[in-house]
């Protein structure tokens, strides 16, 4: 018994010494929750420096602990959140420390502010463009792009993507993966309905539905209220198409080549980058915040046009799937 006791005394005295020389200091005020983290506010002891946490039961959830982690260690781009440090807390916690930005998700300025007009919403989709693209040249999808997962800076019309914790590594040049995770509304249809999918394929999907709320407020399957009915609307191919009021014919027409159902004559990453910067320049004039009122311009060229027709092509090649082988005012971490 005296053994026992005077362990658990060392270990209360381990356990009290490194609180004391923690690097970061969490708050109690909570910046957001997801479905199995909660983010948190947090100073750098030293420096003062202001970070997000995100907190993770690594009791459920370690694997995507983990995952994020290897993740988030090989990005450095822009336009995708910034790893700073990470620690596993002897209660059972794991800690995530990422760059800290003080701006709302895009999810939460659409619902709460308003939809974007379409110059400002070609730009937000040109930026998670790229970010993909990087992520792609590296072996990495998302695999849960969606509004709530991309913070967005209404003052400099910049967006950071994060949440790298149901992210899939594959190989770049057989991006073939079985992972079905990801928020149904926002997801692919072949990620439930096929055992293995091409899941650089799957990432341009949810980038198209993004679009289409960017641009309406609401997600173009927001009447489901489970999986079941998701998978019936699938099941029926209904017609998802960017309603003609919301947005010129260009976008429209790009956007139908996002959201094919069947993901082999779904527009490539690639593609829609060479789409978007004409677009883009197209739509560069009169930026803004907000607002569906996206008058047609008589100014139009046919370069936009040419373009899309160029990319609205036949069938691409498969990928061929091979088979698997058998606060007081802180509160310490």
């Amino acid at each position: 018994m005296r053994r026992s006791q005077s362990y658990n005394k060392t270990q209360k005295n381990e356990l009290s010494n490194q609180n004391k020389t923690k690097k970061f200091q969490l708050r109690k005020f909570t910046l957001g929750k997801g479905n199995f983290s909660e983010v948190k506010l947090a100073i750098h002891s030293k420096t003062k420096q202001q970070v997000a946490a995100k907190v993770i039961d690594l009791l459920e959830w370690n694997k995507e602990y983990k995952n994020e982690i290897s993740v988030l260690q090989k990005l450095t781009h822009k336009s995708i959140i910034q790893l700073v440090d990470s620690e596993r807390c002897l209660d059972g916690r794991g800690v995530i420390y990422l760059e800290y930005q003080p701006y709302p998700t895009l999810g939460s300025y659409i619902s709460k502010i308003s939809p974007l007009s379409e110059p400002l919403a070609v730009r937000v989709l040109q930026y998670l463009v790229e970010a993909v693209l990087y992520l792609h040249s590296l072996g990495i999808s998302h695999h849960d792009i969606k509004p709530e997962n991309i913070l967005f800076n209404p003052k400099e019309q910049t967006i950071k993507l994060f949440d790298f914790g149901l992210a899939v590594i594959v190989d770049p040049l057989r991006p073939i993966s079985s992972s079905n995770g990801g928020s149904p509304l926002y997801m692919a249809p072949e990620v439930l309905q096929k055992p293995r999918h091409n899941v650089f394929i799957s990432d341009v999907w949810s980038l198209g539905l993004v679009l289409y709320e960017s641009l309406t407020g609401k997600s173009p399957f927001h009447y489901c209220e489970s999986l079941k009915d998701l998978q019936k609307e699938w099941s029926h191919k209904r017609d998802i198409s960017l309603p003609q009021n919301m947005a010129s014919s260009h976008l429209r027409m790009l956007y139908c080549q996002m959201v094919k159902y069947k993901p082999e004559k779904r527009i490539s990453i690639m593609d829609l980058k060479k789409i978007l910067e004409p677009l883009l320049m197209k739509n560069c004039l009169g930026l803004s915040l907000g607002g569906n009122g996206h008058k047609k311009n008589a100014q139009r060229t046919s370069s936009v046009d040419a373009v899309i027709r160029t990319y609205n092509r036949p069938k691409e090649e498969e990928v061929e799937i091979i088979p698997e082988e058998k606060e007081d005012e802180f509160l310490y971490v």
